[in-house]
């Protein structure tokens, strides 16, 4: 019998690998194919439009049945008002080949919007989602910039508004999924929900339930993670319908196996990625990590929740983003209690606010929100402590060692052997107080990596050389990730954006920038500029609207320049 149940699984298993193989293999193909010409007549905007680094927007849109990316100029700026589902004509004359990253979400090409015509409603359900967004916004008018932006963020995903400072803080905090929505809201939302769907018959609280969990996933753009969250959601309300309640592993298996029959390259995707990574950690290890623990028991599971989920996604954090931030435990432990709340109440009071706000009750709105901008200031804290204060990364090395460490501790209480496994966590804690007591040091890491030199330091602080063009949040992370705590001059081989020159000044303050012709914020230094690091001479020449920085003649050998 189990040798025939095995077979019918494996047989399933081999049809989901086939289907998915050829449905993947024709998309893919299609995204190869950008329009032949010119683009006129009506786009329907895929998502929000997102600012580019240099002026504009960018939005994702489908024409004539194929997705692709617009860019629209600094003129266009009745762009930014727009929200997804809504049309707007266009003529375009400029058609550019989509890249990997594109490719993976559908898109054909990018074309570059010349000029812009009249604007046409969302239809009835996004145009319902959007003054939901709206009204949850003007609800939140009496809150701080950075407070609603943050608010935003954490409630339906829109990080639009994000400075690149703080998105930096929470990265380096290992908070960033807080900033975008993930799995975790579906569930607040469902718990805002409760009190309502339990009073309702069984016969109508299932299909009520799926209605919102399928409105939740327009209002947050079907964002991967919501996606498998409210597929997922969806299942166990539909076994509990039927009376086969499922094991939240096997949920998790089949919600998978749907999603990449129906869309294939998702699995290209990081975010779903990790929201699968997450879930899996979670429901494989966090009672038996609890179950070591000692305290509370809110407390405990609330450690070993994210104890098994950071664990869970490491591997592919390292693989993707580089090395993860000690910090990210303690600091989901100090947030997460402040923040789930706050998802609920985003939705909750957010959208009595955004009523009161309406009727010309500010006041009432005001008050509402309150406790709000109290559980926003107090996340946001966290997150910028953790920037602030060293707490180490751990490498490929270590954090493959935690990982392995935290899935043995789980392996030994799930049999039984809770000494043992207490001591393994014990091991886990040494390790990770060794890299943070290590980063105490404040080196800073000179010599070459992802784009950017560090010459090294000065009694004014560190000499940077960024060699390639990056937008803001990357180059925050690299020189966050080298230890550059101090730069007295960062030179640019290309051009400074507004946007980069900004978020240096903000995360930095005063300090000297150089770039060539074109840069903002910079100075274009003199050909033949020299400057003296740490005893060695850099000699900065100017070549074709480009820097090159090399050693001075007789200095040892450096590498590209």
């Amino acid at each position: 019998m189990h040798r025939r149940w095995w077979g019918v699984v494996g047989l399933g298993l081999l049809l989901v690998a086939v289907i998915a193989g050829l449905r993947g293999h024709r998309e893919w193909v299609a995204t190869g194919r950008p329009p032949d010409g010119p683009v006129v007549g009506s786009v329907v905007l895929m998502g929000d439009p997102v600012p580019l680094r240099d002026g504009g927007w960018r939005a994702e849109v489908r024409h004539e049945g194929r997705r692709l990316h617009a860019e629209f100029g600094a003129a266009h700026r009745e762009i930014a008002g727009l929200l997804a589902g809504q049309s707007v004509q266009v003529e375009a004359s400029v058609v550019r080949p989509a890249r990997r990253w594109e490719r993976i979400r559908h898109v054909a090409g990018t074309i570059e919007v010349d000029e812009v015509g009249s604007v046409g409603p969302a239809g009835r359900i996004h145009r319902a989602a959007n003054d939901l967004r709206r009204l949850l916004e003007r609800g939140a008018g009496s809150l701080a910039d950075d407070q609603r932006a943050l608010l935003a963020g954490l409630v339906y995903g829109d990080d639009r508004a994000q400075s690149e400072t703080t998105a930096d803080d929470f990265r380096a905090a290992g908070l960033g999924h807080l900033l975008a929505v993930s799995g975790q809201n579906v569930a607040f939302v469902l718990a805002a929900a409760a009190p309502i769907l339990g009073r309702l018959r069984f016969t109508a609280r299932v299909p009520l339930t799926l209605a919102l969990l399928g409105f939740f996933a327009v209002v947050t753009r079907f964002e991967p993670s919501v996606l498998r969250a409210t597929v997922m959601a969806g299942g166990s309300a539909l076994s509990v319908a039927v009376g086969r309640r499922q094991m939240g592993f096997r949920l998790l298996a089949a919600t998978v196996l749907l999603l990449i029959v129906v869309d294939p390259l998702l699995v290209h995707r990081a975010a779903f990625r990790l929201s699968v990574a997450a879930s899996a950690g979670i429901l494989l290890a966090a009672r038996p990590l609890a179950d070591l623990l000692v305290g509370p028991r809110a407390l405990r599971d609330a450690v070993a929740v994210t104890l098994a989920a950071q664990a869970a996604v490491t591997p592919l954090l390292l693989a993707g983003f580089g090395p993860v931030p000690v910090a990210a435990l303690p600091a989901n432990v100090l947030a997460a209690p402040v923040a789930g709340p706050l998802m609920v109440w985003g939705v909750t009071g957010g959208l009595v606010a955004g009523l009161l706000d309406v009727v010309g009750w500010a006041w009432a709105a005001r008050t509402i929100h309150l406790p709000t901008g109290l559980g926003l200031d107090w996340v946001a804290a966290v997150a910028g402590g953790a920037a602030d204060h060293r707490t180490g990364l751990l490498g490929p090395a270590s954090g493959t060692a935690g990982v392995g460490l935290v899935g043995t501790a789980a392996v030994l209480s799930g049999m039984g052997a809770r000494r043992l496994g207490r001591a393994t966590l014990v091991a886990t804690l040494v390790l990770a107080a060794t890299v943070a007591v290590a980063s105490l040091s404040g080196a800073v890491a000179t010599g070459t990596a992802d784009g950017v030199r560090v010459l090294g330091g000065e009694p004014r602080g560190v000499v940077v050389v960024v060699d390639r063009s990056m937008g803001p949040q990357r180059l925050l992370e690299v020189l966050r990730t080298r230890g550059v705590d101090d730069p007295a001059l960062v030179i640019f081989r290309e051009p400074v954006t507004r946007a980069v020159a900004g978020a240096l000044e903000s995360r930095y303050g005063p300090h000297a920038r150089w770039g060539p012709a074109g840069s903002v914020g910079a100075v274009v230094p003199a050909d033949g500029q020299r400057v003296k690091v740490g005893g060695t001479t850099w000699v900065v020449h100017l070549r074709r609207g480009r820097l090159r920085v090399r050693r001075a003649a007789g200095e040892p050998c450096s590498g590209a320049g």
